[in-house]
């Protein structure tokens, strides 16, 4: 069973196994992120953002789910403000602008909490090597 971290070796296997499988759903969700945002795809940028947040949703305190409610709020304001340029046939460099910062400013504050959460790795600062 994954939740009994005293068990035998082979328990210790599983957790080790959905650890991985977790690492690999983020890294997953992480990449359609930067590419999404690369290459302007608004809507789906959205998308993968909405998906990051379902698998770090769990590490986030009651305090910094309301935050994340109030800002996914402010980010859609700007999106239903400027549909044009979220769907891509808005051609203004500022309305575009506006939304592509609204997405960033969304996906740094989820960033933020992946990395106050540790969810990036914590290297023991008295281990050597990398």
């Amino acid at each position: 069973m994954a939740w009994d971290y005293n068990a035998n070796e082979d328990n210790k296997d599983l957790i080790y196994d959905l650890r991985q499988t977790y690492a690999q759903i983020l890294d997953e969700v992480l990449k359609r992120i930067a590419e999404n945002r690369y290459n302007s795809n608004f809507p789906n940028l959205f998308s993968a953002l909405d998906d990051l947040h379902t698998e770090i949703n769990q590490k986030l305190t009651g305090k910094e789910r309301k935050e994340y409610e109030g800002r996914l709020k402010e980010c859609v304001t700007v999106l239903n403000k400027y549909p044009e340029a979220y769907n891509g046939n808005d051609k203004s460099p500022q309305n575009k602008y506006l939304v592509k910062k609204a997405l960033k400013d969304l996906e740094c504050w989820l960033r933020d909490m992946m990395e106050n959460h540790r969810m990036f790795g914590n290297k023991d600062e008295t281990e050597d090597g990398l």
